[in-house]
């Protein structure tokens, strides 16, 4: 017979599997990128820039809304913020030089994508490992509702069980 997971176990797992289906994404990117099996022509080099620089910059606002924002430090984890940080300073950097000099030479996409990439799929392998052992404050928040909610469900049950034996008492009286 199997023993049932419980709901903290099964969180986690999940949580971790997401990161690391993100980590295999980044991967297989990165590596396709940089055996040229996907190439770079200007549109989809100009649109990279531009969606990256924003996400660049939101990494960053990200890692310091987090160390300034003492409420936000409960619900989040920092270490995820922080190992995210050098993704962001390097893809504006990486992008502003790409806007500003217009490189013509495709390699220097081929090799400044993956990096970035690469990067992004070790931060994501190391956070589902991690999650799994110590769980993002979000996780712990909603597997204290599940057993809150266990809990009461279990108190109706009991009470509804209680009712039941009372009347069947009264009944044989």
């Amino acid at each position: 017979m199997k023993k049932k997971m419980d709901f903290e176990t099964k969180a986690k797992l999940i949580y971790s599997v997401e990161l690391g289906i993100f980590a295999v994404i980044f991967f297989v990117i990165a590596i396709l990128k940089l055996v040229g099996v996907l190439g770079t022509n200007t549109v989809r080099a100009a649109i990279f820039n531009w969606v990256t620089l924003f996400g660049g910059t939101w990494l960053l606002v990200d890692f310091f809304w987090a160390i300034f924002d003492k409420k936000r430090q409960k619900r989040i984890a920092l270490i995820d913020k922080i190992i995210h940080a050098p993704a962001g300073a390097y893809l504006i950097a990486f992008d502003l030089f790409c806007l500003i000099s217009k490189p013509d030479d495709p390699k220097v996409y081929q090799y400044g994508v993956p990096i970035v990439l690469g990067y992004l799929g070790l931060c994501y392998t190391f956070e589902a490992i991690y999650h799994f052992k110590y769980p993002v404050p979000g996780i712990i928040d909603a597997v204290e509702q599940e057993k809150t909610l266990q809990e009461q469900q279990n108190l109706e049950e009991n009470k509804e069980d209680s009712s039941k034996e009372e009347s069947e008492e009264v009944n044989h009286d």
